[in-house]
């Protein structure tokens, strides 16, 4: 479950010779997967998944739970998982996580929770310098035995299993709504029922949602309501998880790179495979396309975005913390419209894969657009297609970047990107889905 991508050093994107056109459908959510993955782990009994995407995350899940000694049977998008509760078979060792955010603030609480145990987690360097106190601060009130190896590094993490308590508990999502998920997903095996206020979460979030979803899927029993601008969340407890079966939807995320080609590029491509009526935030972008003047629409079980003539309507600012995974990819639109563009409330992305707010300033330095940042967001000023100039980038392993300014090049003059294999986190096979709709992609040495 641990190959590498077979992409070669860089690939070249250059604009296509006639606008885009074809239909395609993407990988499932990785959110959503990983999340299923490891409740499936946690059950006691045998859960069936499908529409799981090949991804580096995926993998990520997948090799933890194995190495707690819980069986997956994996063939293509599907697998099923022979869970056996939190006393994992198990119960010392290293654990690794990789670069997933999702496992490593995942699984702290579900081992903490565990009868006994003593586990070491470890991340790759990106991962391991990314934010996780919040996490640890939250899941110690409940008596959890958790201490990261160096001050300064979110990972190798010591979890020595013992149970957890329950009751009251406190947590901030304001560097993550993944730290609030990792305790609640935690939660059900608590000694005594729980109740967890959630603070600093952004009205428009709905990864909790997404969580919660998941958690009464597998049989939790958790509640939700707002109470003096924080959310409250009571879970029943000790309610174990119940085994189930899950059909992954494709990630929303991923499908609209593939639709903003269009709004660029002109063209008409679908993603056949695309709900819009996910509660992925991602799909929220469609919106976002229409105000820019694509044309968006459902067509079957999918969507469809036409492209009309440049530039698009710009000239407007957009809060972007509900859809923060998309703000790079809207900065790249924003090269293409009328009027300036600006995103804020996006401080929290400074901690991501990379610092995205100064990497997309520097990257769109490179190709000769104009940005002004500031510490919680980005204004992006028009370029236009004829001003732009050919560059090279490295994506600082972050696969946003790299997917969003291969965007970049098929619009404008072309980009070589170095590292393309790390858009195997989200999407491997994202440059050959790129080149079916006739951009040119070139596989260098």
């Amino acid at each position: 479950m641990n190959e590498k991508s077979a992409l070669p050093r860089a690939i070249a994107v250059k604009p296509p010779g006639r606008p885009p056109e074809g239909a395609l459908s993407v990988p499932g959510a990785k959110s959503l997967a990983n999340r299923a993955l490891l409740l499936a782990g946690a059950a006691s009994g045998e859960s069936r998944l499908s529409g799981l995407p090949g991804s580096d995350d995926v993998r990520a899940a997948v090799a933890a739970l194995e190495s707690l000694g819980v069986a997956v049977r994996r063939r293509g998008g599907e697998a099923i998982i022979s869970g056996r509760g939190i006393d994992f078979p198990v119960r010392k060792g290293d654990v690794p996580v990789g670069s997933s955010g999702t496992v490593g603030r995942f699984l702290p609480g579900l081992l903490a929770a565990a009868p006994a145990g003593n586990w070491r987690l470890i991340a790759s360097p990106q991962l391991s310098a990314r934010p996780i106190r919040p996490l640890l601060d939250a899941l110690r009130q409940w008596g959890a035995g958790l201490e990261a190896e160096e001050a300064d590094r979110a990972f190798p993490l010591q979890v020595a299993g013992g149970g957890l308590s329950g009751g009251d508990l406190a947590v901030s999502a304001a560097a993550s709504s993944q730290f609030a998920s990792g305790v609640l997903l935690a939660a059900p095996f608590c000694r005594r029922p729980a109740r967890i206020v959630i603070r600093d979460l952004d009205p428009d979030e709905v990864y909790i949602d997404m969580t919660l979803d998941l958690m009464r899927r597998f049989g939790a029993g958790a509640e939700a309501e707002a109470e003096g601008g924080e959310t409250v969340v009571r879970i029943d407890a000790p309610r174990p998880y119940r085994p189930a079966d899950f059909a992954v939807e494709a990630d929303a995320n991923t499908a609209a790179y593939f639709l903003s080609l269009a709004a660029v590029a002109g063209g008409c491509v679908t993603v056949t495979n695309l709900n819009p009526r996910s509660r992925q935030p991602g799909v929220r972008f469609l919106d976002v396309l229409a105000r820019l003047g694509c044309g968006v629409e459902t067509v079957g079980g999918g969507v469809a975005a036409r492209g009309g003539p440049l530039p698009l309507r710009g000239g407007f600012a957009l809060d972007m913390r509900a859809m923060a995974e998309m703000a790079v990819t809207l900065g790249i639109l924003a090269v293409f419209a009328d009027a300036p563009i600006r995103m804020a409330n996006l401080a929290h992305i400074r901690g991501h894969e990379s610092d995205r707010l100064a990497a997309l300033a520097a990257l769109l330095g490179l190709a000769g657009v104009r940005t002004e940042e500031s510490p919680d967001g980005i204004t992006v000023h028009p370029a236009g297609r004829e001003a732009l100039r050919p560059f090279r980038i490295d994506p600082r392993n972050d696969h946003r970047l790299a997917m969003s300014f291969a965007l970049l090049g098929a619009a404008g003059a072309g980009v070589v990107i170095d590292n393309p294999g790390c858009v195997a986190k989200t999407c491997p096979g994202f440059f050959d889905l790129l080149a079916g709709l006739g951009v040119s992609v070139e596989l260098l040495p």
